[in-house]
């Protein structure tokens, strides 16, 4: 038989293993986050198949990567942190740098479910940034959403809103890397957004991101049981007690869907706050009980003493004041042991308004106080965090500096070619000869063909307006675009107003109808505080031909994953925002 005949019969008979151990691994990357037990059985088996004939170096850092996130799944974070340590190690040692940022965001991950934020926080952002050199959106949708988390839980609300939005926004770009690796459920990416507005109290917008997140494709198993829990709190706080009770029953039946000890453990503890709300007690005290046998068993140390205050409140409500002392000492105790102050302002908190409601105004006084300095320790701790962050980022771009400034002159061609003084001289002149002849036939060629602006200006606004955002993005530069609603205008004075606003912007910027009642001005070289000036300086042209009405323009700042489509419905989000926070009747909300 012809050998090549023989070769593409082989070829065949194996392509079908490969596609099948792609589709195999994609689906695991769901399963992790569905059923992470099940993920583990999977993720086992396939380890004592791998070897190093049967299996590529992607493949198996792939599953090293799998894993990492299924182990986070099952609250193992120790052993998540050592894998992801060893997994960015063989990237880095394979020359796979696009697989560092998901090993990144699985040990800052496992660091955060330590309340370990000095750690967690560089590794956020380095996953970020090697996220976007390496062009990973998966990666980089996983670290925004665990940043915002982590915004979110230290009140940087305006941080969490960016970096949720752009989650948000490319999250349908996931899937359009060339190599798949893993990625966080959208469900839970609608959650964060929900947590964050729960955070700020606009209740009816998170409940509209959460029942989102319940309503995503991806939401099952275990993922669909922990927002049914997040829902079933915001449905109680919004005072629709009917659907809690409807969403904190669908979460019960999915408790056994969840393998792992102390993930049941934290969802028993959830559910002892949700009863302890609803004034049911000894359900409340029944679970909470459960809950506290295995943070022990475990070691769970800031767990437990998150419970301690719980079964305090618990104390409390029974009218068991003593006992509820005892607790909540034994509570600011771990917690003073763990220096997790941010707890410590809510544990005095509760004994403040204990005291305050039996008239014991100096004790009331005294814990009050302890509040407070609890409060600026907890600040404090996170203002050092990102004094350090940004530390380091500067240090890193003062190396990264300094190394091209160091580098050593490259030795002359002469020393290089090693020749005589004679021969280097007639070689330097044939070079010149070279380098004149060269540069006389491209500037003529250059004379003879049409200039790139000339074919630019022949292109449709849409193609031109793409083009100018490519170049932004490959030249590194910033890029900001403004979006007006010309509704209120009538359309016979259109064109004497972009004849006016021309007159006002840049050779570079670009002025286009991007629709019937919407203009698009694009001004390249432009961060958002200039686009505010721009703004601030055409408004009083726009307003002449608008009349008495408000004049309201949206802003984006490109991101590098931004298309035009998202960039101007980012924009649009940005105007109607302007529009919301306008109105005297409207609540604010940062995701509007």
């Amino acid at each position: 038989m012809d050998f090549r005949v023989l070769a593409l019969s082989l070829w065949l008979w194996l392509f079908p293993f490969g596609v099948s151990a792609n589709d195999q691994l994609d689906a695991l990357a769901e399963l992790i986050y569905q059923y992470p037990t099940k993920a583990l059985t999977q993720i086992s088996a396939l380890e004592k198949q791998q070897t190093a004939d049967n299996s590529s170096d992607i493949d198996r850092l792939r599953l090293s990567m799998l894993k990492c996130q299924n182990l986070l799944q099952l609250g193992e974070n120790e052993a998540a942190i050592n894998l992801a340590q060893m997994g960015e190690a063989n990237a880095k040692q394979l020359k796979l740098d696009q697989a560092r940022p998901y090993f990144l965001n699985c040990q800052a991950d496992a660091y955060l479910n330590y309340d370990n934020v000095q750690d967690a926080l560089p590794l956020l952002d380095s996953a970020i940034t090697l996220a976007r050199r390496y062009q990973q959106p998966q990666a980089l949708i996983d670290a925004l959403r665990l940043r915002g988390q982590l915004d979110t839980n230290t009140d940087n609300f305006s941080s969490a809103i960016e970096d949720l939005r752009i989650a948000i926004d490319i999250y349908p770009d996931i899937h359009t890397q060339t190599q798949n690796w893993v990625w966080p459920p959208q469900a839970y990416v609608y959650a964060a957004m929900g947590s964050l507005l729960y955070a700020t109290h606009d209740l009816p917008q998170a409940m509209y991101y959460t029942n989102l997140a319940l309503n995503s494709p991806d939401a099952k198993g275990k993922a669909r049981h922990v927002l049914l829990l997040n829902a079933s709190r915001l449905a109680l706080d919004n005072q629709d007690r009917e659907y809690s009770d409807q969403l904190e029953k669908q979460a019960k039946a999915l408790l056994p869907e969840i393998g792992s000890p102390l993930e049941l453990a934290y969802s028993y503890a959830v559910l002892a706050s949700i009863a302890l709300d609803k004034g049911r007690m000894d359900t409340a005290e029944e679970y909470i009980s459960i809950a506290m046998n295995t943070f022990k068993l475990q070691n769970q140390r800031a767990a437990m003493m998150r419970s301690t205050r719980l079964l305090a409140q618990i104390r409390f409500a029974q009218h068991r004041d003593e006992a509820a002392l005892a607790l909540m000492n034994s509570a600011i105790e771990q917690g003073e042991s763990l220096k997790q102050y941010s707890d410590l302002k809510w544990f005095y908190g509760i004994l403040s308004d204990y005291y305050q409601t039996h008239d014991n105004y100096k004790l009331a006084y005294e814990y009050l106080q302890k509040r407070f300095d609890a409060t600026e320790l907890a600040n404090e701790s996170m203002n050092n965090t990102r004094v350090l962050q940004f530390k380091a980022r500067l240090n890193q771009q003062g190396l990264q500096l300094a190394s091209k400034e160091n580098q050593p002159t490259h030795t002359s061609v002469l020393k290089e070619l090693n020749i005589d003084w004679a021969y280097s001289t007639l070689f330097l002149v044939a070079m010149a000869f070279l380098g004149g002849a060269i540069w006389y036939f491209i500037d003529k060629q250059n004379n003879r063909a049409p200039s790139a602006e000339s074919d630019s200006q022949n292109l449709p606004p849409q193609q031109l307006l793409e083009l100018t955002l490519h170049s932004a993005k490959q030249g590194d530069y910033p890029l900001s675009l403004l979006l007006l609603n010309a509704s209120q205008i009538r359309q016979v004075d259109l064109p004497a107003l972009m004849d006016k606003l021309q007159d006002k912007l840049r050779e570079q910027d670009k002025l286009l109808r991007y629709s019937i009642d919407e203009i698009v001005i694009v001004l390249p070289y432009t961060s958002a505080v200039g686009a505010q000036k721009v703004v601030d300086q055409i408004t009083p042209t726009i307003q002449t031909l608008q009349g008495t009405s408000k004049v309201n323009i949206g802003v984006a700042l490109m991101q590098q994953f931004d298309t035009l489509d998202s960039l101007v419905k980012r924009a649009s989000i940005n105007q109607l925002g302007k529009l919301k926070g306008s109105d005297p009747q409207s609540d604010y909300s940062p995701a509007k």
